[in-house]
């Protein structure tokens, strides 16, 4: 009877362990993400992308001079690439000593450059869920002759922090 109730308190005991390792993973593996709201349950997360818009508007504030949504890492290279073609595209109707560069290229008027970066999560409870992890808005009064490669510079310096905020804080593929 004694070697019955060992055995038995052996075989619950085992359960309770294995079962209690399986709970274990459960509850810490929810990834849990944390919006004005409350907290969204993410489950296990197969995908995410970190994307940046990057909107550029004159004094009207309304017609876009430029808008761009890309990869993060990829946001500044994008950027240039447009504001070399405006540049390109101005001195067609320059004459020759008056041509610019992107360097030399600027703004001749009041700009608000809009920053917004979110991450969109792919994962077991939340399908397409979409996390703005920062909002900045710049403005440049036209005085400043804030040069297009500033605002590239400005934009790599805003990638890499972005880059390495979603890593510390929102991103939960390749935690250990």
């Amino acid at each position: 009877m004694k070697n019955a109730l060992i055995i038995a308190l052996g075989i619950i005991t085992g359960a309770i362990i294995i079962g209690g390792q399986s709970f274990y993973h459960l509850l810490t593996s929810q990834n849990i993400v944390n919006v004005a709201s409350g907290e969204v349950r993410l489950g296990e997360v197969y995908d995410e992308q970190l994307s940046t818009t990057v909107t550029i508007t004159g004094d009207d504030n309304e017609t876009p001079i430029l808008m761009i949504t890309d990869a993060t890492d990829q946001i500044a290279k994008d950027v240039k690439q447009e504001l070399s073609q405006m540049v390109v595209d101005a001195n067609k109707t320059l004459p020759a000593h008056e041509k610019m560069r992107l360097e030399t290229a600027y703004f001749d008027t009041n700009v608000n450059i809009e920053l917004s970066t979110e991450v969109e999560y792919h994962s077991q409870y939340q399908k397409d869920m979409q996390l703005t992890i920062d909002e900045t808005e710049l403005l440049h009064h036209a005085n400043e002759q804030y040069h297009f490669a500033e605002a590239v510079d400005m934009l790599n310096t805003y990638a890499s922090k972005m880059d390495t905020i979603y890593h510390q804080n929102d991103s939960f593929i390749h935690k250990i």
